[in-house]
């Protein structure tokens, strides 16, 4: 995969030169060093390019929400650009260089830099660097999750491996690249440190990256003894009252566990991030076209009185006449000074170790609402007695609304359709089989690459 190849000498090379620019995004990819020509202390420098969300993040980050049900978009693109409109068809182009091309190139750029942390640590032995290890550990476990949700199986690589004839091969099986996962978040858990910034990948952060993990793979006792140590480490609250502050940069919150940031962006920031996909477009402020909003049916599965509406705007789109409702999730920074912009990517929140705890008691056939009523009466929702559902199936129907309520806009739809068994259904009524479940590779991965077998269907 030669993707691979040039992101390793991009990201150590970024390392070599950052004692000159001080900044990790600014490299000359024209030469690399080896394991043996980094010092440790430079270790902490490769992780933060490691954390970095790819420049354009925004485009990649949507595409799941474009897909399913959750939201509606009429953009329009070039067969080679970012098209959201094929995405909510689900029908998207394999020359797709934006959101689906990054998509790949954005998590192999931070697994690079991961593997080249990782090996390191274990070939110098490193015993006072068990923290960073599980930090790098984490990280390329989210990627490769990222990845097996969008294509299924991939090229697993764990090695910093440069060797174009190593590179260019077919892809592991899903199972492979799931088995991997685990075995990173399993080793990493007891390395990492308790909960303290949303910045950085925490002990709480992997316990609930593998429990949803675990969720996905019909593992149910497993996530949910996950999910129940994170609620039980006491590290986090839900957010009761300004919904938006969960989503805001200077958030003070214990709600959001792990998230990506961007920034600072320049001045003219309205035009970066999620806000310029979700957003309303004028008289609301920004550059949003206002092309992408929330289905009418999951509108209505919110109550008056839940503080997640506050971050929903009705508003007139001016190129079809109607009424529609935007998400206002990501516009939560737009009323900051300049100097204090950013983009931020949701990857992880406390709400969901909650949902993940009901569902996992529900999948095998217990209904127990406790862990529902907690986040339903944060949210200034109505709550429920375990008798107001018929069965288990019943219940399992209700949080897969709650999730939808909760999680919109933030890359989760699409993966809780499969799980929930709505996915095939919803393709079916757009003229579509199960080979659109998944993402085809990039056109021009496939020509880097030519080992590379093509997801079917495409």
């Amino acid at each position: 995969m030669l993707t691979y190849k040039k992101t390793l000498l991009l990201f150590v090379t970024a390392l070599s030169l950052a004692g000159c620019s001080g900044k990790l995004d600014e490299p000359q990819p024209d030469t690399s060093i080896d394991l043996d020509h980094v010092q440790p202390q430079q270790l902490p420098l490769l992780l933060q390019g490691a954390y970095k969300p790819d420049g354009v993040y925004y485009q990649s980050y949507p595409v799941w929400d474009i897909y399913s049900d959750d939201i509606v978009s009429i953009q329009g693109g070039t067969p080679t650009q970012f098209n959201p409109i094929g995405y909510d068809a689900c029908n998207p182009t394999v020359e797709d260089g934006f959101g689906n091309g990054r998509t790949i190139n954005s998590a192999y750029k931070s697994i690079g830099n991961a593997n080249f942390i990782i090996n390191y640590i274990r070939s110098k032995k490193l015993s006072d660097m068990q923290p960073l290890l599980g930090e790098a550990l984490t990280i390329r476990a989210y990627q490769y999750t990222r990845l097996v949700e969008t294509y299924g199986g991939v090229i697993l690589t764990l090695e910093t491996e440069t060797d174009i004839n190593k590179i260019r091969r077919d892809k592991n099986t899903e199972a492979e690249v799931y088995a991997s996962i685990v075995a990173d978040l399993t080793e990493a858990i007891p390395l990492l440190k308790d909960f303290t910034t949303s910045n950085a990948a925490c002990k709480q952060t992997a316990q609930l990256l593998l429990a949803r993990v675990y969720l996905q793979l019909g593992k149910h006792q497993e996530a949910g003894d996950l999910a129940q140590q994170v609620i039980s480490s006491g590290k986090f609250s839900l957010v009761n009252s300004n919904y938006g502050q969960v989503f805001q940069f200077g958030s003070t919150s214990r709600e959001m566990m792990w998230r990506g940031v961007d920034g600072p962006l320049s001045n003219n920031f309205n035009r970066y991030g999620m806000y310029s996909f979700y957003s309303p477009a004028a008289p609301f402020k920004g550059n949003s076209p206002g092309l992408t909003w929330i289905s009418d049916e999951l509108v209505k599965l919110y109550e008056p009185t839940d503080i997640r509406s506050q971050l929903l705007r009705r508003q007139r789109n001016a190129v079809t006449g109607q009424e529609v409702t935007y998400l206002l999730k990501f516009s939560t920074d737009t009323l900051q000074s300049t100097s204090s912009t950013y983009a931020i990517y949701p990857y992880i929140r406390y709400s969901e170790a909650l949902l993940i705890a009901a569902e996992a008691s529900a999948r095998k056939g217990v209904v127990d609402v406790t862990y529902y009523n907690q986040l339903r009466t944060a949210r200034k929702a109505g709550t429920k007695s375990n008798g107001d559902f018929a069965d288990a199936a019943a219940f399992l129907k209700e949080l897969e609304n709650e999730r939808r309520r909760e999680f919109v806009g933030e890359g989760r739809r699409w993966q809780d359709m499969r799980r929930f068994g709505t996915a095939i259904p919803f393709l079916a009524a757009k003229g579509k089989d199960a080979t659109r479940l998944y993402l085809p590779f990039n056109s021009t991965e496939l020509a880097r690459n030519p080992n590379l077998t093509q997801n079917k269907g495409y």
